[in-house]
């Protein structure tokens, strides 16, 4: 289960517990240009272009060489660049965390710890649709090593394969090198700035390539309806799709009161809703000495 926070109030209860017959709720996806880091889908990219020598140095010297040709290669690697272009409002991320009981989660994005947790039910999530939720992977130079093994591995191979060449300038060369082509395969929407690993964040990403379709994989499932997109009164672009209500639990942010938790069960009570658990965050007890 993993948990996506949201601003508590009646309207948001309304909207995800309306029908207790499972009815469709609607999710919101944001353009990846619109989320809060700046390097957003281009962090591999970036990385590896600005900060060369410092991974470099993180090899030995006998794959120093191999590890520099593999990410020139990338680096310069056309179709890369022009996918990151292409991306602007094709790809949409909804994003959920770990996170439920950390104080600086909750100061941090929810002022005055006054909000809820909705949690997501993954299991029943991914047993109902093809979609699947997805960790994110926090990459720094310190770490490429760790994150990106079948890159360290290529590197390895390359290493040796260069030993045997006796023009190292060779342009077939540069275009063979296994390093190269493992980064150009990595997923950039699924990889951030390691500043960001404390969100601990999943994520579910849809793209309108596909969802201007019918957002359909495997039709042996009930799928996505047909995704919605639209330009939010921020001037933000946003893909709204309909699912089958994921939430089962309703965590309060720190700040309420017990007397909260008895409050939403008997909203729920009355709305005839079941299996829907509620209770506080632990966020002020975990740091009571």
């Amino acid at each position: 289960m993993n948990i996506s926070i949201i601003t508590l109030d009646l309207v948001l209860l309304k909207r995800f517990f309306f029908d207790h017959e499972g009815d469709l709720v609607e999710l919101q996806f944001t353009d990846y240009h619109f989320l809060n880091d700046e390097d957003e889908g281009q962090w591999l990219y970036k990385l590896f272009r600005d900060y060369e020598k410092d991974i470099v140095d993180e090899f030995d010297e006998s794959e120093k060489l191999a590890c520099k040709k593999g990410i020139d290669d990338f680096v310069e690697f056309e179709y890369f660049k022009g996918l990151l272009k292409e991306q602007k409002n094709k790809f949409y991320s909804f994003s959920l965390s770990e996170l439920k009981d950390s104080m600086l989660f909750w100061r941090q994005d929810y002022a005055n710890e006054n909000g809820i947790a909705l949690g997501f039910n993954r299991t029943k999530f991914e047993e109902t649709y093809s979609q699947k939720i997805e960790k994110i992977r926090y990459l720094g130079i310190d770490n490429v090593k760790s994150c990106l093994p079948s890159f360290v591995d290529a590197v390895k191979r390359d290493s040796k394969y260069i030993k045997k060449r006796s023009d190292l300038k060779d342009e077939v060369l540069v275009n063979q090198l296994n390093a190269a082509k493992i980064l150009a395969k990595v997923d950039f929407s699924r990889i951030k700035n390691q500043t960001w690993e404390s969100e601990k964040e999943w994520r579910i990403i849809v793209s309108n390539l596909r969802c201007d379709y019918d957002c359909h994989v495997d039709d042996r499932k009930n799928e996505f309806e047909k995704g919605r997109f639209e330009i939010d009164t921020n001037c933000i672009p946003r893909y709204r799709v309909k699912i089958k209500n994921p939430f089962d639990e309703i965590i309060l942010g720190p700040n309420f009161s017990r007397y909260y938790v008895d409050s939403v069960r008997e909203w729920l009570k009355q709305h005839k809703y079941e299996n829907i658990k509620v209770t506080n965050s632990l966020g002020h007890e975990r740091y009571r000495p």
